[in-house]
C-alpha cells in the first residue's frame, strides 16, 4: 500500500462492541464481516452468519491488534494475567500469526467467549484505520 494513498485495508472479521448501547440489529458481541464501507461518512455495513446486515460507525466495531501488540501486552502484564488469560492470548497471537480466515475466526471466538480479553487483543476499527486522528486533524 502506498504511504500517500488514501487506501485502507479493512479487516476480514470484526466484532460488534459488546457494550454498544444502541445496536441497530442487536448484535452486541457478535462476529461479522464488512460488506460495504463508506469511510468519509463513517458508515460500515456488517453482515452476520444469519444474513442480517447492520449499519455501524467505526468506533462500534472491534478488530484485532497485530500479534506483536498482543505479545507485548502479555510480557508487560505477565505477573498479573491469569494462566487462562495468558494461554488464550498466546493462542490468539499464534492463530493471527499463522492463520487463515477460519483460524482468525477461531481467535475471534476465543475473545467472544472471554470479554476480559478485549482490551488486550482488540482495538476499535476507528483506531485501527487511524480514522480518529483524521477526524481530529480535520476539525
Amino acid at each position: 500500500m502506498n504511504e500517500e494513498s488514501n487506501e485502507k485495508q479493512l479487516p476480514e472479521l470484526l466484532m460488534i462492541h459488546p457494550y454498544l448501547k444502541d445496536d441497530p440489529v442487536n448484535k452486541q458481541g457478535e462476529i461479522g464481516i464488512i460488506t460495504a464501507a463508506i469511510l468519509n461518512t463513517d458508515e460500515f455495513y456488517v453482515g452476520f452468519d444469519d444474513f442480517e446486515v447492520g449499519l455501524y460507525s467505526a468506533d462500534a466495531l472491534l478488530t484485532f491488534k497485530d500479534s506483536g501488540a498482543i505479545y507485548d501486552f502479555m510480557h508487560k502484564h505477565a505477573l498479573t494475567l491469569s494462566v487462562d488469560h495468558f494461554r488464550d492470548l498466546k493462542n490468539i497471537a499464534l492463530l493471527l500469526d499463522y492463520g487463515t480466515l477460519p483460524q482468525q475466526r477461531t481467535a475471534m471466538e476465543i475473545v467472544q467467549k472471554n470479554p476480559g480479553l478485549i482490551a488486550a487483543a482488540l482495538v476499535t476499527l476507528e483506531e485501527s484505520l487511524g480514522l480518529d486522528q483524521a477526524y481530529k486533524r480535520g476539525r
